[in-house]
């Protein structure tokens, strides 16, 4: 089993942030409003849960609290430094699908098929679970669709990446 000693620190980050890239770049992605945008907001957490349960030490490595911390200081300037919201979208989706690519290819060269496999459901999962968690161009609830163009287009671009 692979386990976070086998990466240089520079590696981890990149294991460590995709998962974070990918909510950010589905919640971004529609046009969920306040509620929605809460609601994606709260989706990640079922998941990073499922797998603080699982039996991959890989991914739970990932998904402690201070992995998830820091993750996230990592990439909060990457938003604040793409200036208006389309930009933001662009850059995010980038990032997400960058970042997820090379982390499946750093998990083929020093990781088990099993841990490649089980990265690759992690972030399809993740990105599907923010994606469904609202609907996209409701009004208090009503009409909308449950997955946005724009995320269903992103969704098929990170399943491709990660492929």
């Amino acid at each position: 089993m692979t386990t976070k000693a086998d990466f240089s620190a520079a590696e981890w980050e990149t294991l460590r942030d995709a998962p974070n890239l990918v909510v950010l770049a589905v919640a971004t992605a529609g046009a969920s409003g306040i509620f929605g945008s809460i609601a994606e907001a709260f989706a990640p957490s079922g998941v990073f849960y499922d797998v603080l349960k699982g039996n991959n030490d890989l991914l739970k490595a990932i998904c402690q609290h201070d992995e998830l911390k820091a993750s996230t200081e990592s990439i909060k300037g990457l938003a604040k430094s793409s200036g208006d919201f389309t930009s933001i979208q662009a850059t995010l989706r980038k990032a997400a699908t960058d970042q997820s690519k090379a982390a499946v290819e750093l998990l083929k060269q020093k990781g088990t098929p099993e841990d490649v496999a089980a990265y690759r459901d992690f972030l399809v999962k993740l990105g599907d679970k923010v994606a469904n968690a609202a609907k996209e161009g409701a009004f208090l609830g009503f009409g909308g669709e449950r997955v946005s163009e724009h995320e269903r287009s992103l969704l098929a671009e990170l399943a491709q990446a990660v492929a």
